[in-house]
């Protein structure tokens, strides 16, 4: 048997949807986390490890992350251990909507899930012209900036030179993108990822697919 089944789309998300019902999640909280996995699993941002890790910390007693501090430059979150799959987004529209430039979120799990999460709410409303930039930290470790323009495409992946990131934090700055960082992955990368995964599938690990269509099945 193989290690990697493909998947479309459309089959991604909505497993991951039923998933997150089982979870006790809402319908929003679904089609936010169907959205998110597979637009990061579409675009090379996550892989099955990730997507595992993250369904299995989603915990639907947390309602939203919480505010610690806000100042007219910055607000700082907890999120309680929630992965960065659902909610989220609601905490970037208070900083746009009140000019803050800088966001971070403390204990927020498999924090590449914010990269959907933020392209999807520029795509929508914008951030009044600026670019944005997040960084997270992957399950290896490695710190991580992602950069999307204002209105929400895919910029490129780089990797900072200087860490400044709890292992379990996401930063987001809104604002034109710091230089101080080398490429992981371009524009063209990125694009020939995803023009893969719609020509062939998405991967997912088999033996995740299957407990997933278990977890659904029984819900």
């Amino acid at each position: 048997m193989s290690d990697t089944t493909l998947v479309s789309a459309e089959q991604l998300t909505q497993i991951v949807e039923k998933v997150v019902a089982s979870r006790g999640f809402d319908q929003a909280n679904q089609k936010t986390a169907g959205h998110r996995a597979t637009f990061a699993l579409r675009h090379g941002i996550a892989n099955s490890d990730l997507l595992e890790t993250s369904l299995a910390g989603l915990d639907s007693s947390i309602s939203a992350p919480k505010l610690l501090v806000e100042s007219k430059d910055s607000l700082i979150y907890d999120a309680l251990g929630q992965p960065a799959l659902v909610q989220f987004q609601e905490a970037f529209k208070h900083a746009i909507d009140n000019g803050i430039k800088e966001i971070r979120m403390h204990k927020t799990a498999c924090g590449a899930f914010a990269v959907p999460a933020i392209a999807h709410y520029l795509e929508q409303h914008g951030a009044n012209g600026q670019s944005v930039c997040i960084y997270f930290n992957n399950l290896e470790g490695g710190m991580r900036r992602f950069d999307l323009t204002s209105q929400g495409q895919l910029r490129g992946l780089l990797q900072p030179r200087e860490r400044d990131l709890a292992w379990n934090e996401v930063r987001i700055t809104i604002g034109p993108a710091p230089s101080d960082c080398k490429t992981v992955a371009g524009t063209s990368d990125i694009d020939a990822y995803r023009a893969r995964c719609d020509a062939n599938g998405i991967g997912i690990r088999t033996s995740l697919w299957n407990r997933m269509q278990e977890l659904a099945a029984n819900h």
